[in-house]
């Protein structure tokens, strides 16, 4: 009912009054047509930002007559309480001036003094019922911008121009390259803050997320990568600094979860290499169970095949996005029931990929020989420069057997291994011994190592008590992460040093 009266008070004041008003206009192009169309262009784009971002924070377009029941403070809200208002009836008069018929300014302003009575009348009622929008009243004024009178802006209130704009283009480029099947999106309806637990496996993830709702949320990133890549704070990424409590970081998650807001985060941390599910750190179940708000598991078919970590271009296809029934923080088995949801099984897996130019990232050795850095991708496959073999079209599950099998612990392995690096301005050798890794003349012990990540799919990076060693591999990240994860774990036998490969 609520929205046919929006679609009908819309259609009647923004559609069927504009026409009857032009039906009679008079010929010509004067400056009162130039002006009319300047003001029609300029309110229209007005009332959409103003529409838009309220729509994005309720869930629901605002109308002149219909009754919003929430406090608005995104875009236009936060300088004027009736934006829509505003545009409507610069709209209106934008209208008049093009029918050159004056007039019409006698009926323009019947309306505008109505709208402006119902307004007041529909405010001063928000207001006795809603103490949030009876403060909001005192800070902002009705229908002018005054100085020092508006709503600072923060990502916990308000939705960013750029989140509707980047929403907006990837549903539209989602649509062109990736058109996707979306099940059980009917959780997303209820306007009650969730997380958003994906399982993260290509760049097509958030982009997805995107694409399946119509909500505003903040997704939970890595700082490096956050401050590598500004535009992602712009729309209101929250940094998460690893392997530390970010309180500053908590904070921000707890006041958005207060306001409504969902969170998108990634349990896994890190994007998977070859599909599979990573081990989630026991931080993340802590986290989750800290903030008390139920969480909603996303599973992504077909994407792995389209756009792996390891490829250095994505392919268009077609990807089904799954949302799990809500679990609440404080399920006993809250932790496997996230895991076993994002670690289903996906039939796209009995597939081959698109291209394999660049699994040498991956496959970082030969799965026949055990010849490091001899495995060169092509687009139908990839074949070893050492002994020959050679793989055609293989599928993503016939890839993860393969890199399982050249991993330390499953092949033999003889040291040291070498790789050209680029580390603090120059290009220098890299070895990894079986105690330590020499970059140029900087000695990494292993047994001063506390943490271990991939950033940009090229860098690996090694936090130690003092500092974070990151250096770029010409040859395969995954090798030294892989490598040095597996001696730290199972040699130096490091119960305490989890990784996103072993656990």
């Amino acid at each position: 009912m609520k929205a046919l009266c929006f679609i009908t008070e819309s259609t009647l004041l923004w559609v069927v009054l504009p026409l009857w008003i032009l039906s009679g206009s008079a010929s010509g192009i004067g400056i009162f047509f130039v002006v009319g169309l300047a003001m029609v262009v300029v309110s229209v784009a007005f009332s959409l930002y103003s529409s838009l971002a309220a729509f994005y924070w309720t869930g629901s377009f605002p109308g002149l007559l219909t009754v919003q029941d929430r406090t608005i403070t995104s875009g236009p809200y936060r300088f004027i309480r009736q934006p829509l208002y505003v545009g409507y009836t610069f709209f209106l008069l934008g209208i008049v001036m093009l029918s050159g018929e004056f007039l019409f300014l006698m009926l323009w302003a019947a309306i505008s003094c109505c709208l402006l009575l119902y307004t007041v009348f529909r405010e001063r009622k928000l207001a006795e019922r809603d103490e949030r929008y009876a403060f909001y009243i005192e800070t902002v004024p009705l229908l002018l911008p005054r100085r020092g009178k508006y709503i600072p802006f923060d990502f916990t209130r308000c939705v960013p121009w750029l989140f509707i704009a980047t929403s907006l283009v990837v549903k539209f480029l989602i649509l062109i390259l990736l058109p996707s099947k979306v099940k059980n999106a009917r959780v997303l309806r209820e306007r009650k803050p969730f997380i958003i637990a994906l399982a993260h496996q290509t760049h097509y993830d958030g982009p997805l997320i995107f694409y399946s709702t119509w909500r505003y949320f903040r997704f939970v990133g890595t700082a490096i990568y956050v401050d590598r890549m500004r535009l992602l704070r712009n729309f209101g990424t929250i940094p998460v600094k690893r392997y530390t409590i970010d309180t500053t970081a908590i904070r921000q998650m707890l006041s958005t979860i207060k306001e409504g807001i969902p969170l998108g985060i990634a349990p896994e941390a890190a994007r998977s290499w070859d599909g599979k599910f990573l081990s989630v750190k026991k931080e993340i179940w802590k986290l989750f169970k800290m903030l008390k708000t139920p969480i909603v598991p996303v599973k992504f078919y077909g994407i792995q095949r389209l756009w792996p970590r390891w490829a250095g271009i994505f392919s268009p296809g077609f990807s089904t996005v799954e949302f799990g029934d809500p679990i609440q923080p404080d399920d006993p088995e809250m932790e496997r029931k996230i895991s076993d949801f994002l670690s289903k099984e996906d039939p796209t897996f009995e597939k081959p990929y698109r291209s394999y130019r660049h699994i040498e990232r991956l496959i970082w050795r030969c799965p026949s020989c055990g010849k490091i850095g001899s495995i060169k991708g092509f687009h139908s496959g990839f074949s070893c420069g050492s002994c020959g073999k050679s793989w055609n079209r293989p599928s993503v599950n016939k890839v993860i057997e393969l890199h399982e099998k050249i991993k330390p612990g499953n092949m033999g392995l003889s040291f040291p291994v070498r790789d050209r690096v680029f580390f603090r301005g120059e290009e220098v050798e890299g070895l990894i011994m079986e105690d330590l890794a020499m970059i140029g003349s900087f000695s990494l012990r292993y047994s001063d190592i506390k943490n271990s990540s991939i950033e940009k799919s090229v860098e690996p990076v090694f936090g130690t008590a003092d500092e974070m060693v990151i250096f770029k591999s010409n040859s395969s990240a995954l090798m030294w992460q892989e490598i040095i994860d597996f001696q730290i774990k199972f040699r130096l036998k490091r119960d305490d040093y989890h990784t996103d490969l072993w656990g």
